[in-house]
């Protein structure tokens, strides 16, 4: 089956944007007819499965590539909650940080 090239929009922890060329895409058959060979390749780069022409597509990648996902969504996240915070908090009278922290020793 033939397939084609997509690029992924990807944020690194720099938050620098980049373009990362994504594979091939298989369909599920080609998928499950070389299953230990397309898992084997799944550790080293995301494959991407199609269901039938125009259909759903999945994403098959290694479960430390998946956490680093995660963990790079979680960072933009808390990323955007501490302006969320800053924004709702200018111009609010702040606690030190010695004073929370000795009271949170007591």
């Amino acid at each position: 089956m033939e397939g084609c090239n997509l690029y992924a929009y990807v944020y690194n922890r720099a938050m620098n944007t980049t373009f990362a060329k994504v594979p091939q895409t298989l369909g599920v058959s080609d998928f499950r007819a070389a299953l230990a060979r397309n898992l084997a390749k799944a550790k080293k780069n995301p494959l991407i499965i199609s269901d039938r022409k125009g259909g759903e597509s999945y994403v098959v990648l290694s479960s430390s590539d998946y956490n680093k996902l995660i963990e790079l969504w979680e960072d933009e996240q808390d990323g955007l909650e501490l302006q969320r915070l800053i924004k709702a908090n200018r111009g609010k009278k702040r606690i030190p940080w010695e004073k929370v922290r000795d009271s949170a020793h007591r």
